[in-house]
């Protein structure tokens, strides 16, 4: 039980990294909402690449590749319920492709695309949330209910080897160039979730 624990932890606090970062990307985007002509496409890209390898990674490595496979397997009665939350995840990267489209449009400094951006942003974030919700509320206890403790094991070995690929990867990459004054690009904090 006591890889169901790491497992259920892990995806935990990676959802309220997630659910920090996201909620304080809608209020960038509202309150730029409410000015369409300051929006900064770039800033916002910027941020909504790194929310994107955030969410979208840790939720295909960890929970459609690890954890729903598991649930699956363990019990019938996980159909509608993985259903909805595949259904959450491929309107997910639909919203996210309407963003980076609106995002090259906003690019052109049009208050019209802008203000088409900020909402098409809050949107993806909210199915976002939707699906965190869903996960949390529903998938985590279910699992915690049907997975066998060998299947622990073996899901807690995958989520560790994904771990430390993302932490060889961060430590290829190159830091990210900071314009501005202590971390901000024009006056705006750098949203970036905590490691």
């Amino acid at each position: 039980m006591l890889t169901a624990t790491y497992v259920l932890l892990t995806l935990s606090i990676e959802q309220k990294k997630e659910r920090h970062f996201i909620s304080r990307l809608l209020q960038q985007v509202r309150t730029m909402a409410r000015k369409p002509q300051e929006v900064d496409p770039v800033y916002l890209q910027s941020q909504l690449d790194e929310l994107a390898r955030f969410a979208e990674a840790r939720h295909q490595r960890k929970v459609e590749a690890c954890l729903m496979p598991a649930v699956r397997n363990a019990t019938g009665d996980a159909g509608p319920l993985l259903a909805d939350l595949e259904s959450l995840s491929r309107l997910g990267h639909t919203m996210l492709a309407a963003v980076r489209k609106c995002l090259r449009r906003a690019m052109r400094r049009s208050a019209v695309h802008s203000t088409f951006l900020c909402r098409t942003i809050d949107m993806y974030c909210q199915n976002l949330l939707q699906r965190l919700d869903k996960e949390e509320r529903e998938l985590l206890p279910l699992a915690q209910r049907v997975i066998r403790s060998e299947e622990w094991f073996e899901i807690g070995s995958m989520f560790l080897i994904h771990d430390e690929a993302d932490g060889a990867q961060g430590r290829q990459r190159p830091a990210p160039a900071v314009a501005g004054r202590a971390g901000q690009r024009g006056g705006q904090p750098q949203l970036m979730p905590a490691s």
